[in-house]
């Protein structure tokens, strides 16, 4: 799993939880193996779903995509093997995200005291932020707001954040580096955060 992981890096919510990923007619007569390894298939599905998006979610806190990066894994980790995901009640994109909001504000409490008051004032997700028509009003912001960023840092801000592309993936088709990919999304995310946009509402629009 580990493995699995690190691969990621060159890389509708639903509830997780062990009576909710077996098939219904195999619950009675699948042994504990073959239920491990359907809950492991389920995990990497969600690992799949949500990486990347978690990534540029962090970074608007770290404005490090390498951190960022760390954290995520940390977070899937510990969400696996101490079976985080039999404690999420409702969302479960909500609680990963959430969980990795607390990561990144643990990061910058460890790192840099000095902005962590500010951090701390955010709340958490709720079910408010993602209603149906707060999340419209504010992807009609962020559309106009987008449309203002330079073409190459719009591209990969949709690249990795809308499309859930990997790094490598989007390094390749532009014939530029990696690096330079997680600076131009740490660019686009810092324009966004500078005009008082809800990064974490934006991400689960997606």
């Amino acid at each position: 799993m580990f493995y699995y992981l690190c691969q990621q890096k060159e890389r509708k919510p639903f509830l997780f939880e062990e009576e909710n990923c077996l098939p219904k007619n195999k619950k009675r007569r699948m042994s504990g193996h073959q239920v491990l390894n359907t809950l492991e298939e389920v995990f990497k599905g969600v690992v799949n779903e949500y990486y990347s998006q978690l990534c540029a979610f962090s970074v608007q806190y770290t404005d490090s995509p390498e951190i960022s990066e760390d954290i995520v894994q940390d977070v899937f980790l510990r969400f696996w093997e101490d079976k985080k995901y039999l404690l999420a009640k409702g969302s479960l994109k909500s609680y990963i995200f959430n969980s990795v909001r607390n990561a990144s504000i643990d990061y910058i409490r460890k790192n840099r005291n000095h902005i962590f008051t500010e951090l701390e004032e955010a709340s958490y997700l709720d079910e408010s932020e993602i209603s149906e028509d707060n999340l419209r009003l504010q992807h009609e912001r962020l559309h106009e707001l987008l449309k203002q960023l330079p073409a190459q840092e719009y591209q990969i801000l949709v690249a990795i954040v809308v499309d859930n592309r990997k790094y490598k993936e989007v390094a390749a088709e532009m014939s530029i580096s990696v690096n330079t990919v997680k600076t131009h999304l740490s660019r686009a995310m810092k324009f966004l955060r500078k005009n008082n946009i809800k990064l974490r509402t934006f991400f689960l629009l997606y």
